[in-house]
């Protein structure tokens, strides 16, 4: 790999002070950047979670207690059609995987 002139790296994390703290150019990480890139991470973990698994209770909610409520049975089924699509895409993708 070749190695990225100076001036690039720069550009890489556009003057993010943030950024810099995170990727030190030349020392080590402190254990407090650690710990708050362990938490950071740990929070983006849960927040990604609940935002794949909420919308799937919402989806049941919507459906089972509708009441007969056209736009909310409308609104799960589009929440399940999604969620349908993106769990065959996944398995479509690791059979095209698997026969190579």
């Amino acid at each position: 790999m070749a190695r990225v002139p100076d001036d690039e790296n720069d550009r890489r994390f556009v003057n993010n002070p943030f950024a810099r703290a995170l990727h030190p150019a030349t020392e080590r990480r402190t254990l407090g950047q650690w710990i708050a890139l362990v938490l950071v991470s740990i929070f983006a973990f849960v927040v990604m979670g609940a935002a794949f698994v909420l919308p799937l209770a919402f989806g049941y909610g919507l459906l089972v207690r509708s009441h007969g409520r056209v736009g909310m049975i409308a609104a799960g089924v589009v929440a399940a059609a999604v969620y349908v699509a993106i769990i065959a895409g996944l398995v479509r993708k690791r059979r095209k995987a698997a026969r190579r």
